[in-house]
């Protein structure tokens, strides 16, 4: 059973396994490595709530927000059993609204596609790559 719960202090170790994979980097705008005490100086000025994403109480991913910005990020050992869209969908069900950065040649483009999200026109070129922005809007 799939869950999202509030990220805490205790959860910065696996976010930083996650995060700091180059697999994910490859897809973030930010692509810097972080350490666990930069990770706990940004815990503490956290102005939106992130979210671990659970399977049976075992952590596999996590979702980011700020404001009404989202993403979500897969540890690369639990990539490709849709726990992402499963994340999203728990996330997104009582939100009207949201956004999302993406690369053009990332494959969740798909999948945000399929849950509603489409290009806003806003586009940036970040290390020779096409990043798009893309909305949700339930009304």
């Amino acid at each position: 059973m799939i869950s999202l719960r509030p990220l805490i202090l205790e959860d910065l170790p696996f976010l930083l396994e996650v995060r700091n994979d180059d697999s994910t980097r490859y897809n973030l705008e930010n692509d810097s490595i972080f350490t666990l005490e930069q990770c706990q100086t940004w815990f503490g000025s956290l102005k939106s709530p992130w979210y671990i994403i659970e399977i049976n109480r075992f952590p596999v991913g996590y979702i980011r927000t700020s404001g009404d910005e989202i993403g979500c990020d897969i540890h690369p050992k639990f990539r490709r059993n849709g726990y992402a869209r499963m994340a999203y969908e728990i996330y997104l069900k009582d939100k009207n609204y949201a956004t999302l950065w993406v690369f053009l040649d990332n494959f969740a483009i798909n999948l945000y596609s399929e849950l509603g999200f489409k290009p806003t026109g806003e586009h940036k070129n970040i290390r020779g790559r096409g990043y798009i922005k893309m909305e949700y809007n339930a009304n």
